[in-house]
This record gives C-alpha cells, structure tokens and sequence, in this order.
C-alpha cells in the first residue's frame, strides 16, 4: 500500500486535472485548423498521442511550479499535495526532468519536430515562470500573460500544427479569443491565494492592483476574447466568454462572495472544456476518468474531499 500511494502521488502532483485544459486549448487549435464542425468527432490517434506527449510539458511544470511554491503554497489555502505528501524536492526534480526530456523525445522520434520544439517552448516559459531570476508567477502582467501564452498560444499551436496548417497569421488571428480568454481566467484563478501571495512578498497583478482592479482587467480580457470571437465567428470561443461573463459581472456586484469570485475562472474554464468536448467526446471521456479517479485518490489517501479538499469528516 505504501509504495501504490507513492506512486498515485507521483502521478497527482503532476496535477492531471489542470492537464484538461491544455488537452482542450490544443483541441480547440486542431478543430479549427483541421476545419472539424460538427459535433462527435473522433481524433486521429497520431495527433491525440502528440497533444498528450506535449501535454507531459505542461506537467513537468506543474511539478516545478510546487517546488518553486512550497512557502507560499503552506500560507494559501487549499491542499498542496508536494507538502502533505512525501515526496522530497529531489524526487520532485526528477520526475520533472523525466517528464520534461519524454515532452521533447517522443514528439521527436514520432516525425513531429515542430511539437518537439513547442514542448521545449513550454519548458522555458514555464521554468522562467516558476524561477528566478525571471519569477514570472510573482511579476504583475507578466504572470497572467505567461499562462495566456502558454495555453492560448502554445497548447493552442500544437493542435493547429497536428490540424494541417502552419504558424502564420491566420494562426495568430484564430488564437486571439483564446489567449483572452486564458488571461482572465488567469488573473482571477490567483485572486483566492491573494493574502498568502501578499504575505509571502509574491506580488502577483492580484497584490500589486488588488482585488478589485485585477478582477477589473480580467473582466477586459474576458470581453476582448468574447469581441475577437464574434469577429471571426468562433462560436466555440464566443460561447464560452459569454457563459463566463455574466460570472464576472455577478462578482463585481458581489465582490464579499468567495464563491463567485472562484465561479468566475472554475465555470469558464468548465464550459470552454465541455464545449470542445462535444466536438471531441474523448476529452470529456478523459475528463470524467481523471477526476473520478481524484476523488477516490484524496479520499482514500488523504481523508479529503475532492475538489473541495476539505477533510470528510467536515462534508
């Protein structure tokens, strides 16, 4: 039993949910390049292999980004599984390097140079994000425009490169509602961790502009990626932005509610991945899998609730 949670935890700290995400931006890319609109589509498995390989990238970085966090991560709320688990930095810093190198190789050796060189593309933003002497989670603008980039930008071009078509500006032009829609989410996912990030001299664009503000530039993202969707009718991208709106403006109304504030960047990044998921049901497939798999996990193992993560004997 001992060594299966050490490996389960091995596994989670990769964080495989926010892995979702990056296997939807991806998916939005390959549907647009690829010209897919009709709903239940399957993907070819060569490209579902690539977005995954790429996908251990992200991942690697998400390993980074606890390691980088360990002070913070025990001020913030929540339940930052590097600190409850035993998992030593060393060990962290392994699997992140195996991770990172497989990103890179298998893309590779498969024929698909150009999402080699997207993973390491990921490698360094995210290493840039996650230390110094860059430190862009703890730099205002920078931290959001990091994420934007990586997932709207990056995850995005992978799947628009495996849908058959080039980085060009067509590509840039498409990515738009995308990138938006990834740096509102952005900012507002930071704002809950808004007192530990402000004790612990992180300032993120949150601290530096506070809340109200911060929330104020997300809400101007959300529109931006909502205006560049109605433009190139990206009904995908266009419904998503909207559905998360009316979030945005219920928080600015109600900006003492803790759970709007959440609502604002957890049901936006929801209904972005459940739309691209009727064109590709294997994401949502994949989806139920993984957080099913989460809630026995943190139940099992660490007595909490998931997503909630509170202990059960509180639920």
């Amino acid at each position: 039993m001992k060594t299966l949670k050490f490996l389960l935890d091995l596994f989670f700290i990769t964080r495989p949910v926010v892995l979702i995400p990056v296997w939807g931006f991806a998916l939005f890319g390959y549907k647009i390049s690829s010209h897919t609109n009709n709903l239940f589509q399957t993907i070819e498995l060569s490209a579902a292999l690539q977005i995954l390989f790429f996908s251990l990238s992200v991942a690697s970085i998400y390993v980074l980004n606890q390691i980088a966090d360990r002070k913070v991560d025990a001020d913030n709320a929540g339940f930052p599984l590097l600190l409850k688990s035993e998992i030593c930095d060393k060990t962290a810093w392994i699997l992140a390097a195996i991770l990172a190198i497989l990103s890179i190789i298998l893309p590779f050796f498969c024929g698909y140079e150009s999402v080699s060189l997207l993973s390491l593309a990921s490698i360094l933003l995210g290493t840039a994000y996650c230390f110094a002497p860059f430190s862009f989670s703890g730099k205002p603008i920078l931290d959001f425009l990091s994420n934007a980039l990586g997932y709207g930008t990056i995850a995005f071009s992978v799947g628009w490169i495996l849908g058959g078509k080039e980085i060009n500006f067509e590509f840039l032009y498409a990515m738009l509602p995308y990138f938006w829609m990834m740096a509102g989410g952005s900012i507002s996912s930071v704002l809950p961790d808004y007192d530990g990030d402000k004790a612990n001299k992180k300032i993120t664009t949150a601290v530096y502009f506070g809340k109200k503000n911060a929330h104020f530039i997300a809400s101007g993202c959300i529109v931006l990626s909502i205006v560049s969707a109605y433009c190139q009718k990206d009904f995908a991208a266009f419904c998503a932005s909207s559905i998360a709106i009316v979030f945005y403006i219920l928080y600015a109304i109600f900006p003492r509610n803790e759970k709007l504030m959440e609502a604002c960047y957890k049901v936006g990044g929801a209904v972005s991945m459940l739309i691209i998921g009727l064109f590709f049901p294997v994401l949502i497939i994949c989806g139920l899998v993984i957080a099913a798999a989460s809630v026995l996990y943190f139940r099992i193992f660490y007595k909490v609730s998931y997503p909630s993560l509170l202990p059960t004997k509180n639920i």
